[in-house]
């Protein structure tokens, strides 16, 4: 069951749909969890690619296939705090036909993320956000390299050598989140008790949030529509 608070508002810049609702965080507490079960809807089309580069693209090598965008969403809870430590993840965004693959990941603050050059030519992997600012260099086809990321935030990575290349890394001090499978589907578990604020997120878009009540043992169904712009649009 799910409840809306506050308006919804479009913003000029990219289409970015927001509803107002605002809440301070609940730590998590004691007793049965629940889940949230839903689908993310998008408006564009499965196979329009993202624009999400500010340049044009300039490959070497064959064209990329566009990546759905459902898996760049980024679906979590904004206002639980975990009490226990968190559990650190390790997961891979591959440098593939001059894109990253996958576009966005998700992980806890104390993660690791590989970057391994699968394509014939050199890489590079860098970020100027303020939670993560790195430089991993320039490194050759068949090797890697890794990052620890240990403060949440948005971490957008990019390649020095090929300007088109871009990802993002969420970066979350609790567990409560997830990305869509390529239908736009998801779930969370373990979700504490009471009413929360969930977020779905788009690097284009902005995010849309709503109030979902969770019930102990049970399971809570949201539904998210968000409007893709159009390439070009």
């Amino acid at each position: 069951m799910t409840g809306r608070r506050g308006a919804a508002c479009v913003m000029a810049a990219g289409a970015m749909v927001v509803s107002m609702a605002t809440s301070e965080p609940i730590a998590a507490q004691g007793g049965g969890a629940g889940r949230v079960a839903g689908v993310v809807t998008l408006t564009a089309s499965a196979a329009a690619p993202s624009p999400a580069s500010a340049y044009s693209r300039r490959s070497v090598g064959a064209n990329a296939r566009a990546l759905p965008e459902a898996r760049s969403v980024v679906v979590y809870f904004a206002d639980i705090v975990a009490l226990a430590d968190l559990k650190a993840m390790r997961t891979e965004v591959a440098q593939r036909d001059e894109q990253f693959v996958p576009h966005v990941v998700a992980v806890t603050a104390g993660s690791t993320v590989e970057f391994p050059n699968q394509d014939l030519f050199f890489h590079n992997v860098f970020s100027l956000s303020r939670s993560a600012t790195f430089d991993l260099g320039r490194y050759p086809s068949g090797s890697s390299r890794s990052r620890l990321f240990p403060k949440p935030g948005i971490v957008k990575i990019y390649c020095h050598i090929h300007s088109q290349m871009s990802a993002v890394v969420r970066v979350f001090e609790h567990p409560w989140f997830t990305i869509p499978d390529e239908g736009g589907a998801f779930v969370i578990d373990g979700v504490p008790p009471g009413e929360h604020t969930l977020v779905a997120w788009h690097e284009r878009i902005g995010e849309r949030r709503d109030r979902v009540l969770i019930r102990s043992g049970a399971t809570s169904n949201v539904t998210f529509t968000l409007p893709v712009l159009e390439p070009g649009s």
